[in-house]
């Protein structure tokens, strides 16, 4: 019984000193070991424009390279890499954005953009940092290039429909250049001009997303926001029209029909039931002389259409007319053939 306690305790004992070996390797800090540096590592060219979408704010794109002659890293560039926009003092970071790994894992040559609604746009021609940085959680001595802007990168138009244009003619010459270094079609001629073709759009939109508003020019399928108001409706120009006999011969002698009844009822009631009773006359000729009605509704809808035009016809009953027509004219068509 003692020694089978020996070897339980012998064997516990083992298994804590090994424990704590793992752990102290553990714990001791891995050195890090910098990914290859890129050959070429460049921020090339700036774009700024405002009131591209909304008045007030600012779009600031830019092109950039991260190429390797060898040694390409496996992991790809949104990881290794990252793009910041710094306020003038180089310290307040403005916004962050990666590069998007579409073509190549994200290497060579790309474009992207940063976007202020108004109420966070930066101040407008200010000498802004953009930096391109190594992401510290892969790098130990992280690369790192910056591009103060001037005022030749802002742009001097004021309008949406410029500075989208000028936008859009910026990102038609960059993927120009990006077609070469790609080796990959990202453009296509059309009557509209040049534009993206699936490829380009994709990539557009990944790297700048709400790029097809910004700079709907550049797509071939183009989409645009309306601006709908719902309209309202009112009883102002019928009203107008029972008013436009006012001090006339035929104003007065639509007051004297009136008057023969002691007002009891308003003219315009009369010449509507006048108008009803010439149509309901047309629908009785129509269906005698012809044995069809169809002649007679499109005849009526003329005296009832004129005849509220006129003022002599109320409007209200029109609508309710039109609507007994729209139901009919769905009968002759469809339910009485079905």
């Amino acid at each position: 019984m003692r020694r089978r306690y020996t070897k339980v305790f012998s064997r516990t004992a083992l298994a804590t000193v090994i424990a704590i070996i793992l752990s102290l390797f553990t714990a001791a800090p891995v050195l890090a070991v910098d990914p290859a540096t890129p050959t070429t590592y460049t921020l090339d060219d700036v774009q700024a424009v405002h009131n591209i979408v909304e008045t007030g704010d600012t779009l600031i794109a830019f092109k950039y390279t991260i190429t390797y002659s060898s040694g390409q890293p496996t992991t790809p560039a949104n990881k290794l890499f990252h793009f910041r926009l710094m306020d003038t003092d180089g310290v307040t970071q403005l916004g962050a954005v990666e590069p998007y790994a579409y073509n190549n894992a994200g290497y060579d040559m790309g474009y992207s953009a940063f976007y202020f609604a108004a109420a966070d746009a930066p101040a407008w021609e200010d000498a802004l940092i953009l930096k391109m940085v190594g992401n510290p959680q892969y790098w130990e001595t992280p690369p790192e290039v910056n591009y103060t802007m001037t005022g030749s990168d802002y742009s001097q138009l004021s309008t949406k429909k410029e500075n989208q244009s000028l936008m859009g003619n910026w990102i038609i010459e960059v993927c120009r250049t990006l077609e070469i270094n790609w080796s990959v079609k990202l453009l296509t001629e059309t009557n509209q001009g040049t534009v993206f073709n699936d490829y380009g759009a994709a990539y557009g939109n990944g790297t700048i997303p709400g790029l097809q508003t910004m700079c709907p020019k550049i797509y071939s399928t183009q989409a645009q926001g309306l601006d709908l108001t719902r309209r309202t409706w009112g009883t102002d120009m019928l009203t107008t029209w029972a008013e436009q006999w006012n001090g006339t011969v035929v104003g007065d002698a639509l007051t004297g029909l009136a008057d023969i009844f002691n007002n009891a009822v308003s003219w315009q009631i009369l010449t509507s039931l006048l108008c009803l009773i010439l149509v309901v006359v047309l629908f009785g000729w129509s269906q005698f002389k012809y044995s069809d009605n169809q002649s007679a509704m499109i005849a009526g809808s003329y005296i009832l259409a004129g005849g509220t035009a006129m003022g002599l016809f109320n409007g209200v009953i029109l609508a309710i007319i039109t609507i007994i027509y729209a139901f009919y004219t769905g009968y002759v068509f469809m339910g009485r053939h079905a």
